[in-house]
């Protein structure tokens, strides 16, 4: 795709991602104001790009998440909050993707919510974080990756922050259709270089655009390095911001493009590849799954969960260290 545009077209999706300063909220009517400050965002985003199609805000950028007082500013979908998003996007004519952490929950704790609103207004994606960011966060897992079709048809997946470090949840997604994976993060230093490369490396193994929406700036706990960027889905990234508090860039997707690259790609078609192995000395290829872990994850949870643990440990909390003593360490020297 060509860079450098503030247009669209009918072939493409004009997609706009923030590095939106991130709040540090203290109560419900603080984090109204901050609402309708991402609102403005909408606006004037629209107004700078006549292109834009779909704008992507980051995790925890309506809420927060505050340390102590985060489930104190928990809420609907919908909600107060939405419903000012809502407006944001009717009146701007654009879809956007907003963060909710957390949303209530009947049976537990509450999830971490990523909500896309379509250009009427409508709330059409509610997708639960599906692996939070342990030990930190305290969400409730979800357990369904979601697609929905996006602006001009572009098929669009969910991810929240820690989701795309797992390969399964991204294949997942494009495998139920995903064109754009779309992940909002709220993720912080030291962890710049891994998050800013995996992007690439998501959307190039799945042959799919990548959007990403990170935070900038400092709350009370942690620094954000922002660098919201989108990936084309050959790898290449396309636009990027750098760690400045509410940057925003913006990329054309062409939808013909990634959907002449899936139908017909051959040596790096990683989607066919996946279940026509070898089809060079194979008629049409290998369909079977090679792969025995997945089998014994999805026949016995619990076996694997053991295989798991076999490589890591047995228990969530981190085992304590037998101190070494003076005289261990002498004898092994």
């Amino acid at each position: 795709m060509p860079v450098g545009s503030i247009s669209s077209s009918r072939d493409t999706v004009g997609v706009a991602v923030v590095n939106y300063q991130v709040p540090v909220l203290e109560s419900k009517e603080e984090v109204i104001k901050n609402c309708h400050r991402i609102a403005e965002f909408v606006d004037g985003v629209k107004l700078g790009y006549p292109g834009l199609d779909l704008i992507i805000f980051p995790e925890y950028s309506t809420q927060g998440f505050h340390p102590t007082k985060w489930e104190e500013l928990c809420t609907t979908v919908p909600g107060p909050e939405t419903a000012i998003f809502a407006e944001a996007c009717r009146r701007n004519k654009v879809w956007g993707v907003f963060s909710i952490t957390g949303e209530l929950n009947p049976i537990g704790n509450p999830f971490n919510s990523f909500v896309l609103i379509n250009d009427q207004g409508e709330i059409v994606l509610n997708y639960h974080k599906i692996n939070p960011w342990v030990p930190k966060e305290p969400w409730y897992p979800g357990d369904e990756t979601m697609v929905v079709e996006g602006p001009k048809g572009l098929k669009i997946g969910a991810n929240i922050c820690y989701d795309s470090n797992l390969p399964e949840i991204v294949r997942d997604t494009v495998m139920k259709g995903a064109e754009l994976v779309v992940r909002i993060q709220g993720y912080m230093y030291p962890s710049k270089e891994q998050q800013i490369k995996l992007a690439s490396i998501r959307a190039w193994e799945n042959l799919a655009y990548f959007a990403v929406a990170n935070m900038a700036g400092r709350d009370k706990v942690y620094s954000y390095f922002g660098h919201s960027n989108i990936v084309n889905f050959d790898g290449t990234t396309l636009a990027e911001c750098g760690t400045t508090p509410d940057e925003v860039t913006y990329a054309e997707l062409s939808i013909s493009a990634i959907r002449n690259a899936r139908k017909n790609w051959t040596a790096e078609n990683h989607l066919y590849n996946l279940t026509h192995r070898g089809y060079s000395a194979v008629k049409n290829g290998v369909a079977n799954n090679p792969y025995s872990f997945y089998e014994t994850w999805v026949n016995d949870a619990e076996k694997a969960r053991k295989i798991c643990e076999s490589l890591t440990r047995s228990t969530p909390e981190q085992p304590e260290e037998k101190p070494v003593e003076v005289e261990e360490i002498l004898l092994k020297n």
